[in-house]
């Protein structure tokens, strides 16, 4: 009778060790959008491969094609219209102390890379670069999450 005992219990135990390993085999991956900071004959943009993702784990994988030009990628959730972010005309920058929920990169140098990672719950969002000017010459776009 102990030897049955001893396989059940082996046999449990194979199942849960498992069931454990296997749970990051099944994961989904992250949505992952293409990102490009551009300025090109006196204008600038952000371009991304996607405007809709799932909600949850997000990559972003950030490029600054710009060979001279700093630029950063920040995102919030926003309802209103592309434009209307809170905007501090002295500083020829959005106030971003009105965003809330406002997160992403800061200062990324020209010709540089880097992937960020968030988790976004479903909304809109826009996604823009606050580097002086830059957000009323273009550099924003929409992302919805659903």
């Amino acid at each position: 009778m102990t030897a049955v005992w001893r396989s059940i219990f082996l046999a449990v135990c194979f199942g849960i060790i498992l069931a454990i390993f296997s749970i990051d085999l099944f994961a989904a991956e992250p949505a992952s959008i293409k990102v490009q900071l551009w300025n090109k004959g006196g204008t600038m943009g952000l371009t991304m491969d996607k405007t809709s993702v799932p909600s949850g784990p997000v990559e972003f994988e950030i490029t600054n094609t710009s060979k001279n030009t700093m630029h950063e990628f920040l995102i919030a959730p926003w309802k209103g219209s592309l434009t209307s972010l809170p905007y501090d005309k002295s500083e020829s920058q959005v106030a971003e102390g009105k965003v809330p929920g406002l997160q992403g990169q800061e200062d990324m140098k020209p010709g540089t890379q880097t992937t960020l990672r968030l988790v976004l719950k479903p909304g809109s969002y826009i996604v823009f670069c606050n580097q002086p000017g830059h957000y009323k010459m273009g550099m924003y776009a929409h992302l919805n999450v659903s």
